[in-house]
């Protein structure tokens, strides 16, 4: 849902217009039944949206809160809204429910992600017939639709049209303005009311000149799109309203301006005087085409009775300016189908069944510079970018140039060669070649150059450029060295770097192939905004596929049930577009001309979907000999990968898997002519080269898939085959390159299996891998013969030698019974010396429990000591105490000089223990002095 305007026009206080602070108790959070708000998306005069989420159903809706406090005009609003969600159509926006919440009515719509028209139109004011008439047609629809519902819009303008990011159109505020007038069967206003509001309008010129005419507050609509009825002439507003608003949008975006152009705002106000026609279109555009510019004056006639009676009459007479409707003529032999080759740009007329998807893509990338069509194979992406995004980008009325490259085995080259004719011209081959190789290797140094020759180039020629790399996982399947893949990402990450910048790179990719993106992460991240999913075209893009282009050449389809019956099939069939157009080719070829149809007995010899490509393929098969269908054999395998994709080689590589070049020149040429190969012709720095014209070819073709499962083991062989026997060549065939070992016992094996035909260059290097193993088999033999020589020669050199190891061995036993003698007499020396250990110790622990003694008695004498000091710390309180007590009780004296006696005889007994402590400590000390002059001497004359 795209945000409300941001202002508009309001006249003097009503009972409708908002009152400040109405809508304050709505913000983030705050929830309405099951909607909870999450932020507001934009306010108007005639209400605010917000964004809110379902938490019921798990979805994001649009919430618009209208401002009034009239509980009439609310019942009569919610009675309106309720009609309009009734009319379900897929270019009308859906109300989910209509309701009331703290007395402001309000509506839940469904969020659309997207931008308005008026933004596509300020960037290119002026659009081709075919691109106008394409946005317009969607709008046409809707229209009838509510038209039906006896609905009419009263607003319609490019600020109410969505184009979504999915590439739907949707219409806005459908029944709005109903709601908001008076008597619809009366004029919107008196010429005084609308008097009095043209005085409260914006000045022409300024910056809101496009907003609402209100008459006590109501919708009227918007200056620049009101019909003449909608002035106060006084005659009826119906349907014939919105024919005329659609009438204005087709003359802005034909001539890039307004029809009255340059009045504005009350200037307008002319276009209620009936008597004054409105400019006709080719008189400001005189190229536009004579039928479409009739069109567009008949929805501008101020008589409404004059226009297009209904939205239907409008859209079929703007149907035959549709994009390709009008390119072919009806009864030409041309086919309108592609077959099994891709669509071109040249194509674009005769593409259908993919509308909705290009629209999406190019709004895409309107803010988006790097884009990856991204889908299955047999999906169209080729097709999709070069008939559809590139002609419609050309329609825009922007001019935009398109360049195309395959990366094939080269990407640098590819780039380099569309590269190089921008920048210089040369007039020989060998200076193309020259100048190519000197930008290939300034790629790897700079890959921002190729983003700046084109910006230049899109500057000098005032026009943008869209480059589109096909087939874009041949970078994997055909680059083996990922730094060389590196430096291709790397120059696509300078050429769309910025969304200002006028370059935009469109890559097509198989979908199996996108993890493969992320061996780069930086050009992954970069990438991965700007994904762009294909699917496969859908039933109803498939009969758009069908059965248009037949209508567009005047011819049909016999029975209805004939088409049924080939999408049914085709539904669930795999590359189904591919066998889509190779089928309808083919009936096409059968067709009636008498009758200008496509019959149903033509698809019955056919065989259906299922059976029409086998069936043709098969059929090129057994009209050749048995030599050259083995010939084909050869060819389609080598056109075909181990990862089972299409494979680009060229034409001299083709070349080596016969001698016969003149046949295998006559046989693609047959296979080409029978549309299952294609040949690129290249430029003068490349040759031709050779691929399978689509790849439904390799899943639809039983013929195929039965050699491929034969030569299954033998895929993987040759495609390592081919790589190093290209790598032998390029290094002068460097013997060090020559498979050995396990890779040689393989290459021996698949001579002897394999019954095919082998490029000249990998026969040779395969007779130079088996050659040389033959040679280091003979080395091996050689020196198997020498060491059975030599093991010989040592067997005798043994026995010689076992003589002396025997005379050695009884004197190495002689000396081993001196070395049991001396042992024994060490070990009885060793016993003597553990036993003196042993008393030893002894006599050590004796001294050093005598020592512990010493110890504790020691610290007994220290605790006496201590015991002393603190007896007489505290004798000296006490005689404090005494000394302080003799003045108040003289009767406690004789106690205190009996303890004080007491206490010098503890005194005494203290000194004299000390006394005795120090005597038996001097007596300890000299008896251990004793004990170690005593044990010294033991231990030298042990010693001795």
């Amino acid at each position: 849902m795209k945000p409300e305007p941001s202002s508009s026009a309001r006249s003097a206080p009503h009972p409708h217009a908002p009152l400040p602070g109405s809508l304050g108790a709505f913000g983030p959070g705050t929830r309405i039944q099951h909607y909870e708000l999450i932020r507001q998306l934009g306010s108007g005069g005639m209400g605010t949206v917000f964004l809110a989420r379902d938490t019921r159903l798990g979805r994001r809706v649009a919430i618009k809160l209208l401002h009034t406090q009239d509980a009439q005009f609310a019942r009569r609003f919610i009675l309106e809204a309720r009609t309009t969600a009734r009319c379900s159509h897929e270019n009308i926006v859906i109300i989910y429910e209509v309701g009331e919440a703290n007395g402001s009515p309000y509506m839940v719509l469904e969020y659309l992600q997207g931008q308005p028209l008026d933004k596509l139109l300020k960037s290119s004011p002026r659009l081709p017939p075919s691109r106008a008439v394409e946005l317009m047609s969607p709008v046409l629809r809707a229209l009838s639709c509510a038209h039906t519902h006896k609905i009419v819009h009263r607003d319609l303008k490019p600020e109410n049209i969505i184009v979504t990011d999915s590439g739907t159109i949707k219409v806005l505020d459908f029944g709005i303005a109903k709601v908001l007038q008076g008597d619809e069967h009366r004029g919107e206003t008196d010429p005084r009311a609308l008097l009095e509001g043209l005085r409260l309008l914006p000045v022409p010129g300024t910056r809101n000149e496009s907003l609402h005419l209100t008459r006590q507050g109501a919708l009227l609509g918007t200056l620049a799109y009101m019909s003449p009825e909608q002035w106060g002439n006084g005659i009826p507003v119906d349907h014939r309203t919105d024919i005329w608003a659609v009438g204005i949008m087709l003359f802005r975006m034909l001539a890039g301006r307004h029809p009255l152009e340059p009045l504005r705002g009350p200037q307008l106000m002319v276009t209620a005087l009936l008597n004054e026609p409105m400019p006709t279109l080719r008189a400001v555009v005189p190229d536009v085409p004579v039928e479409l510019a009739s069109v567009v004056d008949r929805c501008l006639l101020k008589h409404k009775e004059q226009r297009f009676p209904d939205a239907l009459a409008v859209l079929r007479a703007l149907e035959p300016f549709l994009p390709g409707r009008f390119v072919h003529e009806a009864g030409l032999d041309e086919s309108p189908y592609a077959g099994l080759g891709s669509f071109q740009e040249a194509d674009s007329a005769r593409f259908f069944g993919r509308a909705r998807e290009t629209a999406a893509l190019v709004n895409r990338l309107q803010d988006q510079p790097l884009l990856a069509v991204v889908g299955p194979s047999g999906a169209g992406k080729s097709s999709f970018v070069r008939a559809g995004l590139v002609p419609v980008l050309k329609r825009t009325g922007i001019p935009w140039e398109s360049l195309i490259i395959r990366p094939g085995r080269d990407p640098l080259g590819a780039l380099a060669s569309m590269v190089a004719p921008l920048v210089t011209s040369s007039p020989t081959l060998e200076e193309d070649l020259r100048k190519q190789q000197q930008i290939t290797a300034h790629l790897r140094l700079e890959p921002g150059y190729v983003g700046a020759v084109l910006r230049a180039r899109a500057r000098r020629e005032r026009r943008r450029i869209v480059l589109f790399i096909d087939q874009f996982e041949e970078l994997y399947t055909l680059v083996p060295d990922a730094r060389e893949r590196r430096a291709f990402t790397a120059c696509l990450s300078g050429i769309a770097d910025d969304a200002t910048s006028p370059i935009r790179v469109v890559l097509s990719l198989r979908s199996d192939f996108l993890d493969r993106v992320s061996e780069d992460e930086r050009f992954m991240a970069e990438l991965s905004p700007g994904l762009f999913f294909l699917a496969a075209p859908q039933k109803d893009g498939l009969r758009d596929a069908l059965v248009q282009p037949a209508e567009m050449a005047g011819y049909r389809f016999e029975s209805p049930e004939m088409v049924t019956e080939m999408l049914q099939h085709l539904e669930t069939t795999p590359g189904a577009l591919p066998l889509l157009q190779f089928a309808a080719t083919r009936l096409w070829e059968a067709r009636d001309p008498s009758r200008r149809m496509l019959t149903e007995s033509a698809f019955q010899q056919l065989g259906g979907i299922a059976g029409a490509l086998a069936t043709h393929a098969d059929s090129v098969l057994a009209g050749m000999s048995s030599q050259e269908r083995a010939l084909a054999r050869a060819i389609f395998l080598r056109l075909v990968t181990s990862e089972r994709t299409r494979a680009i080689v060229s034409l001299e590589e083709l070349r080596e898997l016969t001698r016969d070049a003149e046949e295998l020149q006559r046989l693609i040429d047959s296979l080409v002519q029978a549309r299952l190969l294609v040949i690129q012709t290249g430029n003068k720095a490349t040759g031709a080269s050779v691929e399978l014209v689509h790849e439904s070819l390799i899943s639809g073709w039983p013929t195929l898939r039965r050699w491929l499962e034969e030569g299954q083991e033998d895929s993987a062989f040759l495609e390592q085959l081919r790589n190093a026997a290209r790598q032998w060549q390029a290094k002068a065939r460097d013997s060090g390159l020559l498979w050995r070992g396990e890779m040689a016992d393989e290459a021996r094996r698949f001579q002897r299996r394999y019954r095919g035909e082998l490029p000249l260059l990998q026969r040779a290097f395969l007779d130079a891998v088996l050659a040389q193993a033959t040679r280091m088999a003979r080395l091996k033999r050689g020196f198997v013969v020498g060491a059975a020589t030599l093991v010989t020669l040592l067997f005798a050199a043994a026995a010689v030698a076992l003589v002396f190891i025997r005379e050695a061995k009884q004197e190495a036993e002689h000396q081993a019974v001196i070395a049991l003698r001396a042992e024994a007499s060490a070990r009885n020396a060793e016993f003597l010396a553990k036993r003196s250990a042993a008393e030893a110790e002894e006599r050590l622990a004796e001294v050093q429990a005598k020592e512990l003694d010493r110890q504790e008695a020691e610290l007994r004498a220290l605790e006496a000591n201590a015991q002393v000091e603190s007896t007489n710390e505290e004798l000296l309180k006490k005689n404090a105490e005494l000394v302080k007590a003799v003045q108040r009780a003289r009767w406690a004296q004789y106690l205190a000089n009996q303890a004080l006696r007491g206490a010098e005889q503890s005194a005494q007994q203290a000194r004299l223990a000390r006394a005795e402590a120090e005597r038996l400590l001097q007596r300890e000390q000299e008896r251990t002095l004793r004990i170690q002059s005593t044990l010294g001497s033991s231990f030298i004359e042990t010693l001795r």
